[in-house]
């Protein structure tokens, strides 16, 4: 059964007799099209052959989980000590964060423990009859989901009702998009470009790494509202953002150069500092950064710079002396945009009005 939950997670089939043996399919170079590639085999890594029980174990347990606080759709049951006739099963708490047992008319849950909750019962309980003593266990846990999008199979919003970790957060999600070329697989996933977030910012978790290489230090266990973001590698494009007129992804043509990049994106607003803009290439957990003063550039004075696929531009709205600053603002701003676009085009249940939500 494990090797099962592994195969679903990997597009590689494991068998006793196979270990570094069996060949794999390659992942697609990023921007390479897909018409125009011959897919090649290579041999799985020794690396694979580590036991599963050792592969999958993330580096440690959620810190949330050692004190769970509930929230709506989570359903308890409530039961008063010797009184089996009070008993309530499958009590869901309200949209509005309120629940209700007996006499105790909408006492506030959200954001409570169990034991909270239970002394709240018993102090409201205590006005209609004495020493009472409520008992609450939980029922069913769904207030609490992360997110994934991008090139996932089944994109969305799962219930976190047990420990989770990234790459089994991939497995709920039926696993990457895969593609074909002449009766070959390739994934469709640049692990480069994805990222899990957590309150707004980027998680230390490298899914290149984990995936290719199975490095497990970066299996990290996902958190409430934490979201997975899978991206394309099929696309060829930039992004130009910050202080332009048009911020956003653009397709990549064939040559295309960091100013001519800037005037296809409407040009500098009226805040941009022309002097310091930053150019971030390659992988964004290990990116190589360039400051480039664009402004000799349109006046002549520099050489133009020529832009590769998957090149981010960030266009500061102040001069900045460290390069990480504006780099961890052009990296989060990244990851707005890309967030953005994914939700609207295969999960956005604000837009939608309803929900997308899967429970393990």
């Amino acid at each position: 059964m494990r090797l099962l939950v592994i195969s679903l997670i990997f597009p590689i089939v494991f068998s006793a007799s196979s270990q570094a043996q069996e060949p794999r399919v390659r992942a697609l170079p990023v921007g390479e099209r897909a018409s125009e590639y011959w897919v090649e085999l290579e041999e799985v890594p020794s690396a694979w052959a580590v036991p599963v029980e050792k592969r999958i174990t993330p580096v440690k347990t959620p810190a949330w989980q050692t004190r769970y606080t509930l929230g709506p759709g989570d359903t308890l049951n409530f039961s008063v000590y010797d009184r089996a006739d009070l008993a309530r099963e499958n009590v869901q708490i309200a949209p509005d964060g309120t629940v209700s047992f007996l006499q105790a008319v909408a006492v506030r849950a959200q954001g409570l423990t169990l034991d909270q909750l239970r002394s709240r019962m018993e102090e409201e309980l205590s006005k209609y009859q004495k020493n009472v003593k409520v008992i609450i266990t939980p029922s069913a846990v769904a207030s609490k989901e992360f997110t994934i999008i991008g090139r996932v199979k089944k994109p969305g919003s799962f219930v976190l009702d047990r420990p989770t970790s990234v790459l089994e957060a991939i497995s709920l999600a039926e696993g990457i998009q895969v593609g074909t070329v002449r009766s070959s697989a390739f994934e469709l996933a640049d692990f480069e470009r994805s990222f899990v977030a957590r309150k707004g910012k980027k998680l230390s978790v490298d899914l290149s790494r984990l995936y290719f290489e199975g490095d497990f230090s970066q299996n990290a266990y996902l958190e409430p509202d934490d979201y997975i973001y899978i991206a394309s590698s099929l696309e060829n494009e930039i992004y130009v953002l910050g202080e332009v007129r048009e911020a956003g992804r653009r397709k990549m043509p064939v040559k295309l150069t960091l100013a001519r990049a800037i005037a296809e994106a409407g040009g500098f607003t009226d805040a941009a500092f022309q002097a310091k803009v930053l150019l971030v290439r390659g992988s964004i957990h290990q990116p190589v950064t360039q400051v480039v003063n664009v402004k000799d550039i349109l006046e002549g004075r520099a050489a133009d710079i020529p832009l590769q696929n998957r090149d981010i531009i960030f266009v500061s709205k102040h001069p900045f002396d460290i390069v990480e600053r504006a780099l961890d603002n052009a990296i989060i701003t990244f990851m707005q945009t890309v967030t953005a676009e994914a939700m609207n085009q295969n999960y956005n249940p604000i837009l939608s009005g309803g929900s997308n939500r899967s429970s393990p």
